[in-house]
């Protein structure tokens, strides 16, 4: 059966069980040997505790999946070696995969998802095409591929805007990592205009927002430090590879460090590559809220959200900012379980 892309697509979902006694043993060892502490806010929000959860909400993943995206050739779900007791092996379109199975020794342990990222590549089989999922990010209503590609392009944000920079922000920090290494690398002024039909088409992207990237290139021809939203990202296997041919020095540097810091690059950098190239296809932001935080002031509006199917797709964040958790977990366990009811293909019970 032809895949209805006309490519196959397959999903990535990275995972990590941080209650594992042993697994965290590691991990304290190894961050006193970094010597890392997660005693102030910003480090605790970069490696602590609450960047390797497990909220009980994985099964809903697989069956959003197996629901909403029937069509998915395979899901390689990615960890550190965990595998949940009731995830079937068995079933034909998963592939369960050990950071050992694919990454360099020398890279191992890690507690970083971003060595993962440009390791990915790597993993045997995986399609060209592939949308690269966080564990807290979920599908709530069908879906087709052209949600993450078009023409055999990624769909992404076209929008020519500058990040702020805040210093005590991990991600922020990321971003503008990723802008300096592809504005050095490439002369993405002229890649932009070479482009225009998809930076500046207003049937595509809108009046205002196509305007807006006008004026904003008049005004500075780099690629901006893109905020690519906290959603699935659509990825090109070959990007990664490219990536390691023309700056190999940088994706070192963030493959040999076990934990989260300043001085990284993450996964976007493929995207924002990809946007420095011409290899995407141009869609608006998201126009709904997408991001939840797990929070009582927050429970009520997110687990609308999920019930209401309001959005293809939504990331209930874990972070710093979470609180009582005892009682907003069963709250989206229950919200879940109202829209997908029933076991998957991927669940053994």
């Amino acid at each position: 059966m032809k895949p209805p892309a006309g490519f196959p697509v397959d999903f990535v979902l990275l995972w990590v069980d941080g209650s594992d006694p042993e697994w965290q043993a590691s991990k304290r060892r190894w961050q006193e040997a970094a010597g890392i502490s997660t005693a102030t806010p910003a480090e605790e929000d970069a490696n602590g505790a609450c960047r390797y959860n497990d909220n009980g909400l994985l099964r809903y993943w697989f069956r959003g999946v197996d629901r909403f995206a029937p069509w998915v050739r395979r899901v390689f779900f990615v960890t550190s070696g965990h595998r949940p007791t009731w995830l079937d092996e068995s079933c034909p379109r998963l592939r369960v995969v050990s950071h050992s199975d694919f990454m360099p020794a020398k890279y191992l342990p890690t507690f970083n998802p971003r060595p993962v990222h440009f390791c990915l590549h790597l993993i045997p089989d995986l399609a060209e095409h592939f949308v690269l999922f966080d564990d807290d990010t979920f599908l709530l209503r069908p879906i087709t591929p052209s949600l993450y590609f078009r023409k055999g392009l990624p769909r992404l944000p076209a929008t020519l805007r500058m990040t702020a920079f805040r210093r005590d922000r991990n991600w922020h920090r990321i971003l503008w990592n990723n802008f300096y290494e592809v504005n050095v690398l490439l002369d993405v002024s002229r890649s932009i205009q070479a482009n225009g039909r998809k930076w500046f088409n207003p049937f595509v992207l809108g009046p205002r927002l196509a305007l807006s990237n006008a004026i904003r290139f008049r005004l500075n021809h780099n690629i901006p430090a893109s905020d690519f939203g906290h959603l699935p990202h659509p990825h090109l296997k070959s990007t990664f590879a490219e990536l390691w041919e023309r700056c190999p020095a940088t994706l070192e540097r963030t493959c040999m460090s076990r934990f989260r810091s300043h001085d990284q690059v993450n996964h976007w950098l493929a995207s924002s590559w990809n946007l420095a190239t011409g290899r995407f296809w141009p869609r608006p932001p998201p126009r709904q809220r997408f991001v939840f935080d797990i929070a009582t002031k927050t429970i009520a509006s997110t687990c609308s959200a999920i019930r209401c199917q309001t959005t293809p797709q939504i990331c209930i964040n874990d972070s710093v900012a979470a609180d009582n958790l005892d009682h907003c977990l069963p709250l989206l366990r229950q919200a879940f379980e109202d829209i997908l009811p029933g076991t998957s293909s991927f669940e053994a019970d």
